[in-house]
């Protein structure tokens, strides 16, 4: 079983013509599969790859699980 990581995407740029963002944390990484990210944006992600936008309140009731479940969002 694979548990997700949800981090907030701070920036977006164009790198080589493709998007590439940097998330809160600071890590770099490719926006390939979630082309309509924004700056804010809370991302899924899926060995260190976003996969999907997360709108607030699911983002925050996954955190919670999370949480619950002993796993540092």
């Amino acid at each position: 079983m694979c548990l997700g990581s949800i981090r907030r995407l701070a920036e977006v740029w164009d790198e080589g013509g493709a998007r590439a963002g940097r998330l809160a944390d600071g890590t770099t990484v490719t926006l390939a599969f979630v082309p309509g990210a924004r700056p804010g944006d809370q991302l899924l992600l899926h060995l260190g790859i976003p996969v999907d936008i997360l709108d607030p309140p699911t983002a925050r009731d996954a955190r919670a699980l999370l949480e619950e479940g002993g796993v540092a969002p």
